[in-house]
């Protein structure tokens, strides 16, 4: 903590990496509207509305290939508003779309291969949210959001060479594609200014499909596909310049295949999550969170595992004392195995860090298990 201890979170902690991005995407003075009346409209409504179209295209050269790169990317924003009595009412819809493309075509001429390349990569989104909002002056206001985004990447390598050494020919082609979604909403409820709650969630799930073929005097292959979803929330209580409580958790899975041909084929999947609990409390904050994963993977008749468990905690009063401590656990083995120091190996670390009236001193160490060993971190 030391001299951080006095920072006070807005509402919460971020709930995850890219959960509820409305936040950031709706982020920008409204004053770059240009103001205007949309006529389709038959209510009389305030309507700004402002747009943006960008794409450009390049060649270049690196060595003996030729790459070209392009994007196209559109946004639309749309503001309305209306004013009763003492209310204000608006609602605040974006969309954006964009693409993006790179392709290579070269010749690969080294003293081992002669031969030619293509390749190329695509990637396109898609971005709709808006949020609503009503305002009541000298009291707060009430906001309510949500956000969708669909992505779509690919790409794909084609190569057909020579030895010139052998007279053997090579021709490889791989292809992957994948599929992305996810859905965001955030509520804020503010009876004052200063004091409110406020909730964000969310939800997402992705695909990825990969297949690879090599003929080079034999035959080889392989087929992978992965699939992954993940959710985070974050919620908060906001009490002014008294003290602010926020609370977050994420949780996610993966699994994944990969078949080589002729016969190999492994497998896997996996499973995290993480919790954070924190505040402030006029000089006092204080911070505790919490994370376990677990994977596993399977290779023929073979299993591999790991796993661990984290907690951490930071307590501070002002400058004049912070604590800050955490602790692991790991776990991690090989089935089946003859040997007992592969089936599961378990190792504990922890640390402790304490700084009184600006003087510190640390405390950590590192325990392992099958063979035994302590060691000072």
């Amino acid at each position: 903590m030391g001299k951080h201890s006095r920072r006070k979170p807005s509402y919460l902690p971020k709930v995850a990496a890219g959960a509820a991005p409305l936040a950031l995407l709706l982020a920008g003075p409204a004053t770059a509207l240009a103001a205007q009346t949309d006529p389709a409209i038959p209510l009389p409504l305030d309507h700004q509305r402002e747009g943006t179209l960008d794409r450009g295209v390049g060649f270049t050269s690196e060595g003996d290939t030729s790459v070209l790169r392009g994007f196209l990317t559109s946004t639309e924003r749309n503001v309305y508003s209306k004013d009763v009595g003492d209310a204000k009412v608006v609602a605040d819809v974006r969309r954006s779309v964009s693409e993006t493309v790179e392709t290579r075509d070269g010749v690969i001429a080294r003293p081992d291969k002669l031969g030619v390349l293509a390749a190329a990569k695509t990637a396109e989104a898609v971005v709709q949210g808006q949020r609503e909002t009503v305002k009541l002056d000298r009291y707060g206001s009430v906001v309510a959001g949500n956000e969708t985004e669909l992505e779509k990447t690919g790409t794909r390598v084609t190569e057909a060479a020579l030895d010139p050494r052998t007279g053997v020919p090579t021709f490889v082609s791989e292809d992957s594609r994948g599929i992305r979604a996810a859905e965001g909403t955030y509520h804020a409820v503010r009876p004052l200014p200063g004091v409110g709650v406020i909730n964000e969630t969310q939800q997402h799930t992705g695909v990825d499909l990969g297949r690879a073929l090599r003929l080079d005097g034999g035959f080889s292959g392989d087929l992978g596909s992965a699939l992954e979803a993940g959710r985070s929330s974050g919620h908060g209580v906001d009490i002014g310049d008294f003290a602010a409580i926020g609370a977050t958790s994420a949780q996610h899975g993966t699994g994944r295949f990969r078949g080589v041909l002729p016969v190999d084929v492994g497998s896997g999947a996996g499973y995290g999550q993480e919790h954070a609990l924190g505040g402030t409390i006029g000089p006092g904050s204080g911070l505790v969170a919490t994370g376990q994963d677990v994977d596993l993977a399977q290779h023929g008749a073979g299993l591999t595992g790991s796993g661990s468990n984290k907690i951490s905690g930071d307590l501070g009063v002002g400058e004049v004392v912070s604590v800050r401590g955490g602790s692991t656990t790991s776990l991690r083995g090989v089935l089946p195995t003859t040997d007992p120091a592969q089936a599961g190996r378990v190792t504990q670390s922890g640390t402790l860090d304490l700084t009184l009236l600006g003087q510190p001193s640390h405390t950590g160490f590192t325990a392992g298990a099958l063979p035994l060993e302590l060691k000072q971190s």
